[in-house]
């Protein structure tokens, strides 16, 4: 790779080549267990919650360097589609039809994922408490 081309690459380079683990920490004045993440962030603008703090604990620059397996293969699979979207026109008709028929029928399943919200619970909570976790959509 010539010198112009790793100038040119880091001079692109901007928040969307890098990753960032955090936490949010806040109080509602709802339990927010049974309430999806848009849900919540909505209340929170009209004022029935608070944030009070957001915490980055990391921030990688290459996606490889993510330990966390999860949102690390959730990146690799959104940078690979990235790649197709930009390149869908040279891909053989044949594929193109397969990827739309895919897509059509990802429409209709949506996963849930399930998501800790807070630290680990301390020994002196109930286990009702320590037991409660939350699907995101």
């Amino acid at each position: 790779m010539s010198e112009t081309l790793k100038v040119a690459r880091t001079s692109q380079s901007s928040e969307m080549d890098k990753y960032f683990s955090f936490h949010i920490k806040g109080w509602t004045n709802f339990d927010p267990m049974n309430t999806n993440l848009a849900q919540i962030a909505e209340r929170i603008e009209r004022g029935d919650g608070f944030l009070t703090q957001v915490e980055v604990l990391r921030v990688e620059e290459n996606v490889a360097l993510i330990d966390d397996e999860e949102p690390k293969k959730w990146f690799e699979n959104l940078l690979a589609a990235k790649r197709l979207i930009q390149n869908v026109n040279e891909l053989p008709a044949r594929v193109r039809d397969e990827l739309r028929a895919a897509l059509k029928g990802e429409e209709e399943a949506v996963p849930n994922k399930i998501v800790t919200l807070g630290p680990a619970p301390a020994a002196s909570v109930t286990e009702e408490a320590a037991t409660r976790i939350k699907r995101w959509p």
